[in-house]
């Protein structure tokens, strides 16, 4: 299994005008398993850097979840989906977490909606049976 661990960039459109630049941090965790079963899930965790303002809003994330799900060749129906507010990216401590869910329309993501998570649940997700680690 290959591991995804590392900063990732996103050209999206800026609201006025323009194109942002941003740049996340990307954590793609695939289940262990050698069987892959219908109810297998990988996760996938965004963590903000600290270095945009609004980056985790609807039009946003979901363009960039569907740029994620192009370039890696994801399961868009297999995936769960975290996002990770840290004072310090490379920390998986005293955070905040949320589980995103989407609409998949046609294969692109559409209407997210974010749920709080424990930092617990997090390492349940990661850590799950089978457990999960990173690929890529």
């Amino acid at each position: 299994m290959k591991t995804i661990d590392q900063t990732y960039y996103c050209q999206l459109p800026g609201q006025m005008s323009g194109t942002w630049q941003l740049q996340c941090h990307l954590c793609i965790f695939e289940s262990r398993s050698e069987v892959q079963t219908v109810t297998s899930t990988d996760t996938v965790m965004i963590t903000d850097m600290g270095f945009e303002m609004g980056w985790f809003i609807p039009y946003l994330i979901e363009t960039l979840v569907n740029q994620i799900v192009s370039e890696f060749d994801l399961n868009p129906e297999k995936l769960v989906w975290i996002e990770h507010y840290s004072s310090d990216y490379r920390e998986l401590n005293a955070t905040d977490f949320s589980q995103v869910t989407f609409e998949w329309q046609n294969g692109k993501a559409t209407n997210p909606q974010w749920t709080a998570i424990t930092h617990s649940a997090v390492q349940e997700f990661i850590n799950k049976d089978p457990p999960l680690v990173p690929i890529y």
